[in-house]
């Protein structure tokens, strides 16, 4: 993203301008290119897709709502204030109960359905309307932050922590090392989207803070997944082989690394 971002201010020649609507202005043009792409089919194997900036006007022929719509916006949980600029919103929808108050993380998408990550787990919806998007599936599942993502039938949910257990209880992990507790990469198998199966787990020293999926073309057998965690390092008796040494006194440290 921040490649794109330099290319923007390259291709715009935006360098100095009006800094408090650089950021809006780069969403909103990313936004108008992802829309005016053509669409394509989703394939099990995930593909590069090129992002042209031709598209992109420069500041001095666009002009910002003023006085700027965000300032005075009232709070609240559902009924927070809204200022949208050159974008439509076609519908909004909250979450359900054991989901509220919760922090939503990340989103993913198969087919018309969109997986959205939860701190408490993961939710998924038929957005086949966008304008009335469907609950299909609520899947209670603690260990934040709980980044998803899809590749083909398997859904990679992160987790990293401490409170994350192996069951998906909602009860916690109070000691300090404990064989019940989910630190790393959960599985689930999502060839029926509406009941997903938690499969199994990859456990990690620092937990699973986000992750990226990746598949090599001359490997068919296989599919890659970058864990970068930024918890503490788990203990030995939790983890054996979970080194929080510095590099210099011990190579295999836990400290600096990214897990594959």
């Amino acid at each position: 993203m921040n490649s794109l971002y330099n290319r923007f201010i390259s291709a715009t020649g935006l360098a100095g301008a009006n800094k408090r609507w650089l950021g809006l202005l780069f969403v909103v043009a990313l936004f108008g290119t992802y829309a005016c792409s053509p669409s394509s089919s989703v394939t099990d194997n995930q593909q590069e897709q090129s992002i042209e900036t031709s598209n992109i006007k420069s500041l001095d022929e666009v002009t910002p709502p003023s006085p700027d719509p965000r300032v005075g916006l009232k709070a609240g949980l559902f009924d927070a204030g809204e200022a949208i600029w050159n974008l439509e919103m076609l519908s909004t929808t909250p979450p359900p109960e054991d989901f509220i108050g919760s922090t939503n993380s990340d989103l993913a998408f198969k087919g018309n359905y969109a997986i959205q990550g939860n701190y408490n787990g993961f939710m998924v919806w038929d957005i086949s309307n966008p304008a009335d998007p469907t609950l299909v599936v609520d899947f209670l599942c603690p260990a934040s932050q709980s980044d998803v993502s899809v590749y083909g039938d398997l859904l990679f949910v992160s987790g990293e922590g401490l409170g994350g257990r192996l069951d998906c209880g909602t009860e916690g992990v109070n000691k300090r090392a404990s064989k019940e507790r989910l630190r790393g990469i959960r599985i689930f198998d999502i060839s029926d989207i509406e009941n997903p199966e938690y499969v199994s787990n990859v456990q990690t020293c620092r937990g699973s803070h986000t992750h990226s999926v990746l598949d090599d073309p001359q490997d068919d057998e296989n599919v890659y997944v970058y864990v970068s965690g930024s918890a503490p390092v788990r203990p030995e008796e939790e983890l054996p082989g979970c080194s929080s040494a510095p590099p210099s006194e011990d190579p295999n440290s836990a400290l600096f690394r990214i897990e594959v």
